[in-house]
């Protein structure tokens, strides 16, 4: 997984391939995980929503993804 790959991914996508990764958006307090519009935003609209660099933001998700924690 490469972080344009992961940029694409919606929100529900990302939870249903990685569970794992919804302990990061518990750490920053996003209230993600369960959203309603989760199956239409994308990692980077969450980012972006919260104020967070995207690229950071994915950089700690992608963390989670290699490390399977």
């Amino acid at each position: 997984m490469k972080g344009e790959d992961l940029a694409k991914l919606t929100l529900q996508e990302l939870f249903e391939r990685w569970p794992e990764t919804a302990v990061i958006f518990q750490q920053h307090q996003m209230a993600c995980v369960g959203c309603a519009v989760a199956p239409f935003y994308t990692v980077v609209d969450a980012a972006q929503v919260y104020g967070f660099a995207p690229d950071d933001f994915m950089h700690e998700l992608l963390q989670v993804i290699r490390n399977g924690t």
